[in-house]
């Protein structure tokens, strides 16, 4: 069995025949059928140069830089992060995944918050909202492996009686479509405005038809979850008071944010006692001069009057695969697939943690990469 890393559900039930990926996703089997396209090499200024050759410009480059950042590592194993991490404190850099959900992350590794396991909700859970997310494309097992339909210890006739599924978002999308039978789609643009109503309804007050419905359903069982995105993490701002009374009013929530390894890379900064950043807004203040991208595409992600000021920076890329940033970087050294052609461990988005057990094997990957660059300085 293969461990996909092509989400944060790190599906461990993958099974590889030669060219034949069973149970996979769209982007699982994406990963293993496509590994071998669009390869990065080792470049200095876009010259093609050998790995160590790479590495000694890297370094050359951090020890005359100003300001670094570290950017990405959603994909990079907890021991790749933990050491870009050790590197960050030795540079004095920022560091920084992209992810919005540190907040929440802090508070549920404090116990500020209750949170559960993916297979705890699949054997108990019976309200289960999606806020602010569309797991139907950005996680595609997730509702079929772990919510809606499968059946559970405590839940054996799954979304046909067992389940009461919830969609909260600005539109009706492919998730909201999906919530047909024992279920309810709310379209909100307000999601604080929300939560208080919901709040309000649990404790015996006034609110909308369709809330009044969902408190309702939400009283047959005390195993309840949320499921926020990114879409709710943008509403509330800062304020997550209220949130967090509504999570203990329902039951649990969990994070659903896709990347790989984003809760990793918070509980690896959390225990290192450091903080990350917001590196679109270093290249606003012109904060730094350097970055070390590592596994992401900043370039083509990002805002485009943001993405643009990276061509001003020192760039070093270590990454599979060629992107839109590696072709602008000074320094691209290209690394292993995390649970494809390296092993090492990662957390699942319920903080659970995996041991990744690779198809392949090459010799440099992210932590030895990461591990040359520090020796080096």
């Amino acid at each position: 069995m293969w461990v996909c890393t092509g989400c944060s559900c790190l599906c461990d039930d993958v099974e590889i025949e030669g060219n034949n990926v069973k149970h996979a996703c769209r982007i699982g089997a994406g990963i293993i059928l496509n590994r071998s396209v669009a390869r990065a090499e080792p470049l200095i200024e876009g010259r093609k140069t050998d790995m160590d050759s790479a590495i000694e410009k890297a370094v050359e480059i951090l020890k005359d830089s100003k300001g670094v950042a570290i950017y990405g590592l959603n994909n990079s194993t907890l021991e790749a992060q933990r050491i870009a991490i050790k590197l960050a404190k030795k540079l004095s850099a920022y560091v920084d995944n992209g992810s919005k959900f540190e907040k929440l992350a802090e508070m549920i590794l404090n116990k500020e918050i209750p949170s559960t396991t993916l297979e705890n909700v699949k054997d108990y859970a019976y309200v289960i909202f999606y806020w602010g997310c569309d797991v139907h494309n950005s996680m595609p097992r997730h509702m079929s492996r772990y919510t809606y339909y499968p059946r559970g210890k405590k839940r054996q006739r799954g979304y046909e009686e067992d389940r009461f599924l919830v969609v909260v978002d600005v539109r009706r999308s492919h998730t909201a479509m999906l919530a047909k039978k024992n279920a309810v789609f709310i379209k909100t643009d307000d999601d604080r405005k929300l939560v208080r109503e919901f709040v309000t309804a649990l404790e015996g007050g006034i609110a909308s038809g369709d809330v009044l419905r969902v408190v309702k359903e939400l009283k047959k069982s005390d195993f309840n979850v949320i499921f926020g995105g990114e879409g709710l993490i943008k509403g509330l701002g800062n304020e997550f008071e209220e949130f967090v009374k509504l999570v203990n009013s329902v039951g649990y929530f969990i994070p659903a944010d896709y990347r790989t390894n984003s809760m990793g890379f918070f509980k690896s900064i959390f225990e290192a006692g450091i903080s990350k950043a917001n590196f679109e807004d270093l290249l606003i203040d012109e904060t730094i001069d350097t970055a070390i991208i590592v596994g992401d595409d900043p370039l083509n992600s990002m805002p485009f009057e943001i993405a643009k000021r990276l061509v001003k920076l020192k760039l070093i890329v270590i990454d599979p695969k060629v992107s839109f940033t590696s072709k602008i970087a000074d320094v691209v050294i290209p690394s292993a697939i995390s649970g494809v052609e390296c092993g090492g461990k990662m957390l699942r988005s319920d903080f659970v943690e995996v041991e990744l057990k690779p198809v392949f094997k090459s010799e440099w990957d992210d932590v030895e990469i990461l591990k040359s660059i520090l020796e080096g300085l």
